[in-house]
């Protein structure tokens, strides 16, 4: 009975640690805007979670969330929710704005082992800071980093990571300019057409693969629609980026 018992117990915490890394692994950095020190991350799981003893790494360098200065939301992070926090790392390190990683981890451990860490981005060059830590955690790519204008944003869902799922951050107003487009079929596997609501001028279609690699640039002048042979690509995700004078808008597709 007494081994029973204590089998049932182990189980227990078994599945209440498998519940923590499930609930660790919905957490994600959303925005960065180096100009500014602030960092945005989101919960995209369907509980509340304290986040004020996780932490953020940049440059090896690091704070508690729980030190840091909330601008909007709250630490105690609920479901589908954001918190904004003033970036602030020991020895009074902040973002640094050319060049720089950010990583979210664990409330405590290591910042070297992978196993501890959540969630990485890095921006202007490669490698910096913790990139090794990331490309074995098996969430980033080496050599790749965020190689557009400031400040950054996530364009991905909870299971996507990588170069390819950072853009400029838009504004509200910006997203429903004129560059707004939708592409379909999605997924496809012969072509890829895509719409775009208002004829635009002097605009640069591009499209990269989840290494980060372009396979493809066009400019676009007066043009409502354009469909693009995708058969020969490899298979896989691909980001289909659309800019015009300031304003740029990105969608993915799957190529089947």
């Amino acid at each position: 009975m007494i081994k029973k018992y204590a089998l049932y117990f182990l189980f227990l915490i078994v599945c209440f640690g498998l519940n923590i890394q499930d609930a660790n692994a919905q957490l994600r950095i959303v925005e960065v805007d180096p100009a500014q020190e602030t960092a945005t991350i989101k919960n995209f799981g369907s509980t509340t979670i304290d986040i004020s003893s996780y932490r953020l790494c940049a440059l090896f360098k690091y704070g508690s969330l729980g030190s840091m200065t909330v601008q909007e939301g709250s630490l105690n992070l609920a479901a589908d929710a954001e918190v904004v926090v003033t970036v602030a790392l020991s020895g009074g390190s902040v973002l640094n704005d050319s060049a720089s990683d950010l990583g979210l981890y664990l409330p405590t451990g290591s910042f070297g082992l992978a196993a501890n860490m959540i969630d990485f981005v890095q921006w202007g060059s490669s490698p910096n800071g913790r990139e090794s830590v990331a490309v074995t955690k098996g969430i980033w790519t080496a050599g790749t980093f965020v190689n557009v204008s400031a400040p950054y944003e996530f364009t991905g869902g909870v299971s996507d990571s990588g170069v390819a799922f950072w853009d400029t951050l838009l504004n509200v107003g910006e997203v429903d300019d004129i560059t707004k487009f939708e592409i379909s079929p999605n997924p496809a596997s012969l072509n890829l057409n895509i719409t775009i609501p208002n004829s635009i001028e002097n605009a640069t279609l591009k499209v990269f693969d989840l290494l980060g690699k372009r396979v493809l640039e066009r400019e676009l002048s007066n043009v409502h629609s354009i469909s693009i042979d995708v058969s020969k690509w490899n298979t896989g995700i691909y980001v289909v980026r659309v800019s015009s004078d300031d304003i740029t808008q990105t969608k993915r597709f799957i190529k089947q």
